[in-house]
């Protein structure tokens, strides 16, 4: 543990306490079976020395082809962020919410990025390095857009411009061959929950990273209740019936069996989408992330959203 611990603010919930409460891609995206990589290799890459104590300034710093020196928690990362992979080269920093400050200035690095999970530490971090936040939510804009907007400030402040505009150019040519994949596949609208658990559910509203993804390709939120400020929202199980013609998107692999849920749920057997078998598993979703995370959630679900006269999958 570090000796210089960092208090993390509770801007960001557990997930106990939102539920409780109420490609490797390389740096890339893919169109169809081909990863899309950034137009310089990042381990060529000439730049400042970056420390990333954060999961979306990490994943998006990895889409641009540039490899930071540091990273909290990689094995978390690898489980629930997924892609785009961390490579060897990057040093495991301690947790997010507690990076080892004494490690940290070791590295001696040109620029440190943060979560804004973290901006209580920003006082100590300046005494090592400038310090930047990278930012997906902020009132009253769409996640997507701020990841854009922030995804080409972060570029811009480590010498990426040129390559975050190709990495933006093909993230949007990717979409557009998802949105023809998922053309014909609109028709029943989507309940998105990444956690299940008591007989309540995290579903994804309005506001969410997720919504902008479903308006790009035409698709239905299920869900058209209150988010919260990081688009997700904690309801009862017994709620999601209020559409049954709806299909549920589970986007976790933390519930790796189905048929042992569904059987230790009395409510979840009575959901209607449920008995019809409309439900489909996209595996883990990084929600608190930028432009890599929303290809991840557009590809898997163009991957994996069956043709309305089939119901199953």
């Amino acid at each position: 543990m570090s000796k210089n611990p960092v208090i993390v603010s509770d801007r960001w919930p557990s997930r106990r306490a939102v539920l409780t409460a109420g490609v490797s891609l390389g740096g890339g995206v893919l169109l169809g079976n081909w990863p899309l990589r950034a137009t310089q290799a990042a381990t060529s890459q000439p730049g400042p020395r970056i420390a990333a104590l954060g999961w979306a300034c990490a994943q998006s710093l990895l889409a641009l082809g540039v490899v930071p020196l540091v990273v909290p928690e990689i094995e978390r990362y690898g489980r629930l962020v997924v892609e785009p992979a961390i490579p060897s080269s990057v040093q495991e920093i301690g947790l997010r919410s507690e990076p080892n400050l004494e490690l940290l200035q070791s590295f001696a690095p040109d620029i440190i990025i943060i979560d804004p999970s973290i901006t209580a530490a920003i006082p100590r971090l300046k005494l090592i390095a400038p310090v930047e936040i990278f930012t997906i939510f902020k009132p009253g804009r769409h996640p997507l857009e701020t990841a854009r907007s922030s995804t080409m400030e972060l570029a811009q402040r480590v010498g990426m411009q040129a390559a975050c505009e190709a990495y933006l150019a093909r993230f949007d040519t990717a979409m557009t061959g998802y949105r023809e994949q998922l053309r014909n596949r609109g028709g029943k609208p989507l309940y998105l929950v990444s956690e299940i658990a008591r007989n309540r559910a995290l579903v994804f509203g309005p506001n969410s990273l997720y919504q902008e993804v479903l308006n790009q390709f035409g698709l239905k939120n299920a869900w058209t209740g209150q988010s919260g400020p990081w688009g997700h929202t904690s309801v009862g199980l017994e709620v999601l019936a209020a559409v049954p013609d709806a299909r549920l998107i589970l986007m976790s692999s933390r519930v790796a069996d189905i048929e042992a849920l569904l059987t230790s749920s009395p409510v979840l057997r009575t959901l209607p989408f449920l008995r019809s078998g409309r439900l489909t598993v996209l595996g883990n979703q990084f929600f608190y992330g930028g432009v890599p995370a929303a290809e991840r959630f557009a590809r898997l679900l163009a991957e994996r959203l069956p043709q309305e006269k089939n119901e199953q999958g």
